[in-house]
């Protein structure tokens, strides 16, 4: 990147076919794994008239968020008005890995299907109809209404990130080494959610719960297309190892945490790493895909003193073969 800490917003992204023109340089079909060769003006008008031509499948985005009645019990809706969306261009020389991002609207499904399409409108011009929005979901799974109310307090302890990386040997290695006789197999996340639970357990040096957020799309019958819009998921808790499997049934632990992130292309190479926003809301962990597809990446938030006692905990040294912060 260019040694400049400056940035700039340009002008909100209008939808429909007006924000696309005929000579717009994403007409073209792009370069698969093009790598960096391409200027960055080039790249930014790719990405600007690709967002302005998908906006018009994604509408609600371009639409402002409306509340009637007090708060926090008043009936929200989407005015789509059709106004755009903010796009920020910014230069900086600091290290990709030192730069987080807030996103506050929709789940990591949706928002992984949005990328998919942005991506495929960038170097194709178009979307095909599997990545077309359908906002169907408040339909198959209604929300509470009124809706019960949302308080999320940030944590005021400071807590230390890390990142482990759980290979693909080490994880067939957990497997079977968790596999009861007569017993089905675990699958990768649950032999991997056992293990980080168990050293977190002993960690802590006292009681540990283990709550799952779990997606809903592939436990419904018939299980909900990938391009359905909305939040479909379900909180579960459970204080013994076997409940993380009977938490988590139903969907294939093989396909945990990657959403297709990484098949996102828009002409010069797909992600090499995934990132998260800051988290402040207290101790977790989260089980994300590697771009290769093997083994699995762990995202652990404890306070230092446990996380101290958490990375010299003899299943986790033998376990992850990368530690990052």
């Amino acid at each position: 990147m260019a040694p400049s800490k400056q940035g700039r917003v340009a002008q909100a992204l209008r939808s429909g076919p007006a924000g696309a023109s005929d000579d717009s340089p994403s007409r073209s079909v792009l370069p698969i794994n093009g790598g960096d060769k391409s200027p960055p003006a080039h790249r930014e008008a790719v990405l600007k008239t690709s967002l302005s031509r998908l906006l018009a499948s994604f509408y609600p985005l371009a639409g402002r968020l409306r509340r009637e009645g007090p708060s926090p019990h008043g009936t929200a809706s989407v005015e789509c008005t059709d106004e755009g969306v903010p796009f920020t261009v910014a230069q900086s020389d600091k290290e990709l890995e030192s730069v987080y991002k807030m996103m506050n609207v929709a789940d990591g499904s949706s928002w992984a299907l949005l990328l998919k399409a942005w991506s495929a409108s960038a170097r194709f011009g178009t979307i095909s109809p599997q990545l077309t929005p359908r906002f169907t979901a408040a339909s198959i799974f209604p929300p509470v209404n009124p809706p019960p109310p949302v308080i999320v307090l940030p944590s005021h302890r400071k807590l230390h990130p890390r990142r482990f990386l759980i290979g693909a040997r080490a994880l067939e290695r957990l497997r079977s080494e968790r596999t009861v006789r007569g017993a089905r197999r675990p699958t990768r996340f649950e032999a991997a959610a056992g293990a980080v639970w168990r050293c977190a357990r002993r960690a802590r040096e006292g009681l540990t719960n283990l709550c799952l957020i779990v997606s809903l799309r592939p436990r419904l019958s018939p299980p909900v297309r990938p391009n359905v819009v909305g939040n479909m998921w379900v909180t579960t808790a459970t204080t013994t190892e076997e409940g993380i499997g009977e938490a988590v049934s139903g969907i294939d632990g093989d396909g945990v945490g990657g959403y297709g992130y990484y098949e996102a292309d828009f002409g010069w190479g797909k992600p090499r790493r995934l990132g998260l926003a800051n988290h402040d809301a207290g101790e977790l962990a989260l089980f994300v895909g590697t771009a290769s597809g093997e083994g699995l990446e762990v995202w652990v938030w404890l306070e230092e003193e446990v996380m101290v006692r958490f990375e010299k905990d003899p299943e986790i040294i033998g376990l992850v073969s990368h530690v990052g912060h």
